[in-house]
């Protein structure tokens, strides 16, 4: 296994293994409004492919041998001029391939995050987790984030 940026020769794996939690997302009762729609995989990898070069993207995986992916994460710098900290890092996206939980190898992605944002001096990561999800939930605490902030939705 070798933790790589992902680039446009794994466009197709990053595709399917977002598809994959996107299919997660969808099966979640939630609101009923709630969906991610079709084609959103491509689209978002396709952006976050063209972000790279801002140097503003964080966009690595985990791969095998045989070039698939088994963890994948993406995040991005959001300028915040408003706030003292001026700058987060927002983790948009923490996939790992089913079948490949539990080996760790998101917490190694993470890990290379957090240098990868004290680099930038950024002092913040945040990100959103579905309440849904429990196993994000609990996946999220067990690696010192703490809820910030609640976000509610009426559906009207």
């Amino acid at each position: 296994m070798q933790m790589i940026e992902i680039d446009e020769e794994l466009r197709n794996e990053a595709i399917f293994i977002l598809n994959q939690f996107f299919k997660q997302v969808n099966s979640y009762k939630s609101d009923g409004l709630f969906k991610v729609k079709p084609r959103a995989s491509t689209k978002l990898v396709d952006l976050f492919l063209k972000l790279k070069e801002s140097k503003k993207v964080f966009f690595y995986g985990i791969i095998n041998e045989k070039k698939q992916i088994l963890s994948m994460l993406i995040a991005k710098v959001e300028e915040r001029p408003f706030l003292e900290e001026e700058k987060i890092v927002y983790l948009e996206y923490a996939i790992t391939r089913k079948g490949f939980e539990k080996l760790g190898l998101m917490k190694k992605l993470l890990a290379e995050l957090e240098k990868w944002t004290k680099k930038k001096s950024i002092a913040v990561i945040e990100l959103r987790a579905l309440s849904e999800n429990v196993e994000a939930v609990s996946f999220w605490k067990k690696q010192n984030y703490t809820d910030f902030y609640v976000r509610f939705r009426k559906r009207i």
